[in-house]
């Protein structure tokens, strides 16, 4: 080989080396599930969240989220484990035995707001490495709460003996709830709420705010019974495949949980702290009766309920930790974000 052509060859090279080609400035596209309908705030507030993933990636990470839903409500979070799609949300009632501590929010009176609720929370389970424990197979990139858990009915319901015989759509985590307080749960996910609202085999549910435009219930429940700090609270995590999220570059896990951990929940508890508002408007338009539950009655619905936040601690004592601990530790980051 003369030496022009060696020359000719390794210039060539050498700037080929200096503009890189399109294996090197890829994006990361990433596939988010999603099983709320469009109109519900999820959809929103998951593209916004998504949105400062992006941010902090610098743009070399995107996030397409699904338009229909793969799989129920109780499969979402296996998505992300099986490696179906990249990244899931899912609610931790609708799989009882998978993971408990992350379920220990679900008491009463113990979030004020999703955003002071949903960064303690997520402060909470990791400090105490449960979400390592735990959630095998995926990385939990965050975790948030909903706004206070109230109670949305065809007929009033001011007292606890309101309550009695009334069939009420619970998740996972509402049955005891809705047993002490003298009502009939049904088990379903939210997502058949206003069906079965609708043909009558619910005369209620058990829902925060946002529900009422989510899941377009105005013209079904005609009352609405506030409860302060939240009659429960369901917590719900964004998971992501672990072999996924191992194999991305450095960079790319760390814009992931700058936009998740404490800061990510306090980004979607703040979006559905807004939905909160944008259900009662909802109600309000229609003529609804929004009333809150008198102090009188918080005390013996309290009471009534104190089995809730007993069972936990035992669940904690159980599984050979200090369930009273825990849960005193917990509420009080619930409730100071």
């Amino acid at each position: 080989m003369s030496k022009f052509i060696a020359s000719t060859i390794l210039g060539t090279a050498a700037l080929a080396l200096s503009f890189p080609g399109p294996a090197q400035s890829a994006e990361i596209s990433l596939k988010m599930a999603n099983w709320v309908p469009p109109f519900h705030h999820f959809t929103t507030t998951a593209k916004n969240w998504i949105k400062t993933v992006e941010a902090a990636s610098g743009g070399s990470v995107t996030v397409t989220l699904d338009s229909n839903a793969l799989a129920k409500p109780p499969g979402q979070y296996d998505l992300a484990k099986n490696g179906v799609r990249d990244i899931s949300w899912s609610v931790g009632a609708y799989t009882p035995g998978r993971a408990p501590l992350f379920r220990f929010a679900e008491v009463p009176f113990a979030s004020p707001n999703a955003e002071i609720g949903s960064a303690g929370h997520n402060k909470w389970y990791t400090k105490h490495g449960f979400d390592k424990r735990e959630m095998k197979g995926t990385v939990l990139i965050t975790s948030f709460v909903h706004g206070p858990g109230m109670l949305h009915s065809k007929k009033e319901v001011r007292v606890m003996e309101d309550m009695k015989g009334i069939k009420i759509r619970v998740g996972g985590g509402g049955v005891l709830t809705a047993k002490v307080l003298g009502a009939v749960p049904v088990v379903q996910s939210a997502t058949k709420s206003h069906e079965s609202l609708q043909r009558g085999t619910t005369e209620a549910a058990f829902f925060p705010f946002e529900a009422v435009h989510g899941f377009r219930l105005a013209g079904l429940a005609k009352y609405h019974l506030e409860i302060p700090g939240g009659l429960y609270t369901t917590p719900f995590s964004i998971n992501m495949n672990k072999k996924k999220f191992d194999g991305l570059p450095a960079a790319a896990r760390q814009a992931l949980m700058k936009a998740g951990g404490a800061a990510g929940a306090k980004f979607i508890g703040r979006h559905w702290d807004d939905a909160d508002k944008g259900g009662r408007a909802d109600a309000m338009k229609a003529g609804n009766k929004i009333q809150t539950l008198s102090a009188a009655e918080q005390k013996r619905w309290s009471r009534a309920v104190q089995i809730i936040t007993d069972n936990w601690i035992k669940k904690g004592n159980e599984m050979g930790l200090d369930g009273k601990a825990l849960m005193d530790d917990l509420v009080k980051m619930m409730k100071a974000g």
